[in-house]
């Protein structure tokens, strides 16, 4: 008999439907699956192809708007809702580097005190799982722990300042509301299939040395590349939130040993196929001409991508591997894996059906 309920906000997205497989064998709980407009059909085809038979009637899709004061909910279902949803996921929000100021404020910032006034409203809430990032250290270098947050940092776009606001009012409702921060890397593709649903990221780089225009890359070697793949990601999500002693508590779902975006080059170029670049070169060298409009069109990297590229920040992801342990929940080396991703951005990256730079195509 399923009684727990478990809200998940954005669940049709990228990492939002790596999460679900974890809960079909979960016959102690009901999913209400929060999303909003061309998203709401998307996930129910996805829910249809993909979840198990005897597991599709605790999975329920639920049209809402976070941007909405009550989610933009009926009356009914925000009644039931209320009364049984015990754990919540909020993944929904803009993840997009370009995102104007209005729009990340709107879904990032107002969608999350929204979600959270919706779950002060829920007598059973245990817990919620708050998807932060680790782009929330905006200008900070050096050494950022799991602990830290505020450290006076500024921020290179709006997409960064509102992940921390965003966070923030999670912080600031830990008395009321049980929460653990979640802070992945780059999401990149799963590390068995290489699937994923947007070029962005890393994958701008892999564009660019698909396009032979890595001649040049810039010199980094102290720079760490702190990603990890969307199943370790959801992996970590899931156990995080059904663990009952990580309240209160901050954790990277990142590499624990990154390479350095010199070793990420060079391993692409090898899982490409293609040679690796030929000259190292300062990255204040490079930057004015990445500046210019015309260079992302031709090189396939957007100024906005590239400035992390030679950000030098260091994640300690101690907690988080020491929580995830006991499940058995282990972040791969990307040594492991970068060939799987190379593979499917080969056979994929002409597909049309893979988003490209809109940022509103790009909300979840």
């Amino acid at each position: 008999m399923a009684t727990g309920g478990r809200l998940i906000t954005g669940a049709g997205g990228f990492i939002g439907r790596n999460i679900l497989p974890h809960y079909y064998d979960r016959e102690d709980c009901i999913l209400y699956l929060l999303e909003h407009g061309q998203f709401v059909d998307r996930l129910r085809r996805y829910l249809d192809a993909h979840v198990p038979p005897s597991a599709r009637d605790r999975f329920r899709v639920v049209s809402g708007d976070i941007t909405q004061a009550g989610l933009g909910l009926d009356a009914a279902t925000a009644d039931e809702m209320r009364g049984n949803v015990s754990r919540c996921i909020h993944l929904a929000a803009i993840y997009h580097l370009a995102v104007p100021e209005d729009a990340a404020r709107r879904v990032n910032v107002d969608g999350t005190r929204n979600v959270l006034d919706f779950l002060e409203q829920c007598p059973n809430l245990q817990r919620l799982g708050f998807a932060s990032t680790t782009a929330i250290v905006g200008s900070y270098s050096g050494l950022y722990t799991e602990d830290d947050f505020d450290k006076g940092q500024t921020f290179k776009n709006y997409y960064e300042e509102t992940k921390f606001l965003s966070e923030k009012l999670v912080r600031d409702r830990w008395d009321r509301i049980p929460s653990v921060i979640y802070r992945p890397g780059y999401a990149v593709g799963h590390s068995k299939t290489g699937a994923i649903e947007k070029i962005d990221g890393p994958y701008y780089a892999f564009t660019m040395i698909k396009r032979r225009m890595h001649l040049a890359a810039p010199n980094a070697p102290h720079v760490k590349f702190h990603a990890a793949p969307v199943d370790f990601v959801a992996a970590g999500m899931y156990h995080l939130l059904e663990d009952p002693d990580t309240a209160h508590q901050a954790y990277y779902l990142t590499d624990p040993d990154p390479v350095s975006y010199n070793d990420f080059y060079k391993l692409a170029c090898e899982a490409l196929g293609t040679f690796k670049p030929l000259l190292w070169l300062p990255p204040g060298m490079i930057k004015p001409l990445m500046r210019l409009p015309f260079t992302d069109r031709i090189t396939g990297v957007p100024y906005s991508a590239f400035q992390y590229s030679y950000h030098p920040i260091e994640y300690d992801t101690s907690k988080a591997r020491a929580a995830l342990e006991p499940h058995g929940v282990r972040c791969p080396p990307l040594r492991d894996y970068i060939g799987v991703l190379a593979r499917y951005f080969l056979e994929h990256y002409r597909d049309p059906a893979l988003r490209r730079g809109d940022w509103l195509a790009a909300t979840t």
